[in-house]
């Protein structure tokens, strides 16, 4: 017996040291609650199915589990959750559309990590039609509850290029991060979103506003209506906005990336339940942290 006690001892200063494993990645986004509250869809690239599986992006739910952002199809099916693109994405002597990628474009997750109750990574190579990659996104989100059962989902995308120069472009409508609300506020005869802005928004036609700090979606879900209010991280560079009646509502930023300068996008999406007025969104945008 005294000869095993030595080899017991050492087993358990082992599993003592053991480092715990890391989680596996999952694809969906929880409060601590539980409650799911967005699922990264992430398809592999098809170039026969190209509508379908050219970009990522990221449903979206209320805590109690009912879907606010839209999938494939309907009107606009391009629109899809939380998406990221730019229809005018200048690369040498080529333009490219990021935002509806018909002409071999795509957005090709390439690794996941995280997710859960924590912030979860995806990295997304940003291709041609020859499947040469112009830009290299690290999107990153994140969930926090709120006070008054609200809650925040964080997004950044940092964005990175070994090309010369790569200069991100287009407008309003289809460029920049943005929100599209289920498919019915899109049909005949349904309720569709409002908005609440801020007193002195700069509107400029065709629903396009400038010098806002954020921009609120009220939604007419049933069950009640759903606050979608949008926040503009601090060091974020001017954005012009775009709202549509059927729900899609973002910000776009022009930028030139180098291999030297990359570019930062952080944006914060607060979900609350009910109406909420201006100065609840005022509020509410400025007590998010900067990012």
């Amino acid at each position: 017996m005294r000869h095993f006690a030595p080899v017991v001892t050492t087993f358990a200063v082992v599993a003592a040291c053991a480092t715990a494993p890391t989680p596996p990645p999952t694809d969906d986004l929880r409060l601590p609650s539980g409650a799911t509250i967005a699922t990264l869809v992430q398809p592999v690239y098809d170039h026969a199915d190209a509508a379908a599986t050219c970009k990522p992006f990221h449903r979206v739910f209320t805590a109690d589990g009912r879907q606010l952002t839209k999938d494939l199809g309907g009107e606009h099916p391009h629109h899809r959750g939380v998406f990221v693109g730019w229809n005018a994405v200048a690369c040498g002597d080529t333009t490219l559309d990021f935002w509806h990628c018909r002409n071999g474009e795509a957005q090709r997750t390439l690794a996941v990590t995280g997710g859960g109750d924590g912030p979860q990574t995806a990295t997304i190579a940003w291709t041609d039609a020859t499947g040469s990659e112009v830009l290299r996104e690290v999107r990153t989100v994140a969930v926090r509850a709120l006070a008054d059962g609200a809650f925040a989902l964080d997004v950044a995308s940092d964005l990175t290029t070994k090309q010369p120069r790569v200069r991100l472009g287009g407008d309003p409508q289809h460029a920049g991060n943005q929100f599209r609300a289920l498919q019915r506020f899109a049909e005949k005869d349904q309720p569709k979103a409002r908005y609440v802005r801020p007193a002195d928004a700069g509107a400029h036609g065709n629903d396009v506003w400038t010098g806002c700090r954020w921009i609120a979606a009220v939604l007419p879900m049933d069950g009640g209506d759903v606050t979608v209010l949008r926040v503009e991280g601090a060091d974020n560079p001017p954005a012009d906005w775009s709202t549509r009646a059927y729900g899609r509502f973002g910000a776009m930023w022009r930028a030139d990336l180098t291999p030297a300068t990359p570019a930062t996008f952080q944006v914060t999406y607060v979900i609350a339940d009910g109406a909420r007025d201006a100065a609840w969104c005022t509020a509410t945008a400025a007590a998010q942290p900067p990012r």
